[in-house]
């Protein structure tokens, strides 16, 4: 089987060079409900805890083996972006949602993957968004109430 070449020349576009609707200051007054917090956060308090933040992923981890049922290996990527989810923000979200936190932040425009990796991190396949569009995505991503609702 052969696989794609890793994307090794992708850079994080730049404005006005990305393809992002929105932007950061967009969505900052944006007010997340939040079962944890005494009062609903807002997107920028979020942010200002460290609990979330994006980076572009190493060049090198670009596409992630993945196995099936068999054992048969194939590729999930290309990876563009790593999303960190802690502790602060957990209550923004249910794991067992009705609209899991990845497929809404999948459905957002310029967004082309979105793999739940681990509790606290999620890969991202969105090769012309910025940073601070992914974030203004995931911002919207978030604010989506069936990401909340029990299935």
């Amino acid at each position: 089987m052969t696989f794609p070449a890793p994307d090794d020349d992708w850079q994080p576009p730049q404005r006005p060079d990305c393809a992002c609707r929105e932007h950061l200051e967009d969505v900052q007054a944006l007010v997340i409900p939040s079962e944890d917090w005494d009062e609903d956060p807002t997107f920028e308090d979020l942010l200002a805890t460290g609990s979330l933040g994006v980076r572009p992923i190493n060049p090198k981890e670009r596409f992630m083996p993945v196995f099936d049922e068999h054992g048969h290996e194939s590729r999930l990527g290309p990876i563009h972006w790593q999303m960190g989810a802690a502790d602060e923000i957990y209550g923004c979200y249910a794991d067992d949602a009705e609209l899991p936190l990845d497929r809404s932040i999948a459905a957002q425009p310029g967004v082309d993957l979105v793999e739940w990796y681990d509790r606290e991190e999620f890969l991202i396949g969105a090769p012309r968004l910025c940073d601070s569009g992914l974030l203004a995505a995931i911002a919207r991503a978030m604010q989506d109430p069936r990401v909340r609702v029990p299935r």
